[in-house]
């Protein structure tokens, strides 16, 4: 099974959104998130599992994408979970893509990600979203327990 995928949710020619690819260094996220929609349709989605020789594919499978792809990192899981501060797959998929034409896409709730401010300065065509459901840092526990806070998902951004 391919790690970078085309993204396509509704598989329908009538989404008028441009072609992506998805890239997840991760299976399952930690969050914990209650209204998380990516739990409903991956087993055991609340154990978080890093994909098997995922930096040895990535170099190989990236070759293959058309220049200036967008890639979007990561769709079903935050790439910047907690295990991502030891395992640092996402930190290395990062230095594989930055020698890349590729348009990234991070998405994530965790203000781990300014651990890898560096690199992402060094990306020619970068775009990191941050999920902030509300600034309400009693309800943001409840509705999003192990994610961070929105406190420093603000001072990440």
């Amino acid at each position: 099974m391919s790690l970078i995928t085309i993204f396509d949710p509704w598989k329908s020619n009538l989404c008028s959104c441009p072609d992506k690819f998805s890239l997840s260094p991760y299976t399952g996220c930690s969050h914990g998130c209650l209204y998380c929609y990516a739990s409903s349709y991956i087993r055991n989605f609340s154990i978080v599992r890093q994909k098997k020789d995922f930096l040895k594919r990535l170099s190989s499978e990236v070759k293959k994408l058309p220049p200036s792809s967008i890639l979007a990192i990561a769709n079903s899981s935050d790439p910047y979970l907690a295990q991502e501060e030891q395992l640092r797959l996402t930190r290395g998929a990062l230095l594989v893509l930055k020698n890349y034409d590729l348009k990234i896409n991070i998405v994530t709730k965790s203000a781990l990600i300014i651990r890898d401010i560096e690199i992402l300065k060094s990306l020619k065509k970068i775009l990191v979203s941050f999920t902030l459901t509300t600034l309400d840092q009693t309800l943001s526990k409840k509705l999003e327990p192990r994610a961070s806070l929105p406190k420093e998902r603000l001072t990440a951004m």
